[in-house]
């Protein structure tokens, strides 16, 4: 029977995702004659990620602490970085204009990487001298357009489900352009299809205190790397205990 529902969950994410990319792409090709941001692309894509999640009959999603954002502000996200799914997982947040800041080989996954593709994300070659500048002069031109930039500071996905050392880049492109780092934390996103079945979960994603512009650009950036990787291991611990107590 798990194995059935696998078949059919697939079936139905395959043709979701082919209605989705058509108008995408209309909204693509609109986009790139009058808005550089491309935002038509940025709105569709939010409900054509979340029926990753929807379409699931074994997934259930929790978002916490949505009220601490205001859609209309701009922010530097930061996120615990566990799975591929943590990409679909984000578009939960109440936001819907921001640019994920994610390694080329994503663009080489069939829909999601060519969604991200046409939503104008930022793409850069890990462990190059030139992924910084990258994020920095692609991050501060979008920013400075209104819309927001998600970075996964790990750099990688965690292997041992742990939380690793945050780098600086995402700390210091918000002190470079004067913006409050909104800190994200994600649970349940690691295992979800194991032994051709899906695996019920229960997937958690919350949203921390965020920092403000004027704290950010007074406090040195390794500091806030820290600040914030330390809020985040302590939230995903307790996040831990009441999905398990649940």
């Amino acid at each position: 029977m798990k194995v059935i529902l696998l078949v059919i969950y697939i079936l139905i994410i395959v043709v979701w995702a082919i209605i989705s990319l058509v108008v995408m792409a209309l909204a693509w090709l609109y986009s790139l004659l009058f808005d550089p941001e491309h935002r038509p692309v940025m709105a569709l894509s939010r409900p054509a990620a979340r029926m990753v999640y929807h379409f699931s009959p074994v997934w259930r999603v929790k978002v916490e602490g949505a009220e601490k954002l205001d859609p209309k502000q701009t922010y530097v996200l930061t996120c615990n970085h566990q799975s591929f799914f943590d990409i679909p997982l984000a578009f939960f947040l109440p936001l819907w204009k921001f640019k994920f800041v994610s390694k080329v080989e994503v663009r080489n996954i069939l829909a999601i990487g060519w969604m991200l593709g046409m939503r104008g994300d930022i793409v850069i070659r890990r462990g190059t001298s030139a992924a910084a500048t990258t994020v920095m002069s692609e991050g501060t031109k979008h920013l400075r357009a209104g819309t927001s930039v998600f970075i996964f500071p790990e750099g990688t996905r965690t292997k041992d489900g742990n939380i690793h050392r945050y780098k600086d880049g995402a700390f210091r492109l918000a002190q470079e352009n004067g913006v409050a780092i909104a800190p994200c934390v994600m649970l349940g996103t690691k295992g979800l299809f194991k032994g051709g079945r899906l695996n019920s979960r229960h997937l958690v994603l919350r949203i921390l205190d965020p920092i403000s512009a004027e704290e950010v650009k007074a406090t040195p950036a390794r500091e806030l790397a820290e600040r914030v990787r330390e809020a985040s291991v302590a939230a995903l611990e307790e996040m831990k205990k009441s999905v398990t107590c649940g």
